[in-house]
């Protein structure tokens, strides 16, 4: 059965404009049946932006009574209301300039 679920997905950009940096964590809430499904939707979507997805640590389906942050939870409120969504907060950025 689809359903949200949400990780910390460690993903390979372009640099960033402010300080050219490659490798960033992001909170992402997509629409999947389990794990697999998850995984496999985000390397759709972030392979359409030209990213690779290097990982993806605390995984797992949205708990509706959780207490989230007000981003996190504003992201979940957004991928309600589409089905196909795979929705992604603020790229946390850290050192890792391009070779």
């Amino acid at each position: 059965m689809r359903q949200l679920w949400i990780g910390v997905v460690e993903v390979l950009t372009e640099p960033s404009s402010d300080s050219g940096d490659t490798r960033a964590f992001s909170n992402v809430v997509a629409w999947a049946n389990d794990e697999s499904d998850y995984r496999a939707t985000l390397s759709t979507v972030f392979d359409g932006y030209g990213w690779t997805v290097l990982g993806v640590e605390n995984l797992r389906p949205v708990v509706q009574e959780s207490e989230y942050s007000e981003e996190i939870s504003e992201i979940i409120e957004r991928a309600k209301s589409f089905p196909k969504a795979c929705i992604y907060g603020t790229h946390h950025y850290y050192p890792s300039k391009p070779a």
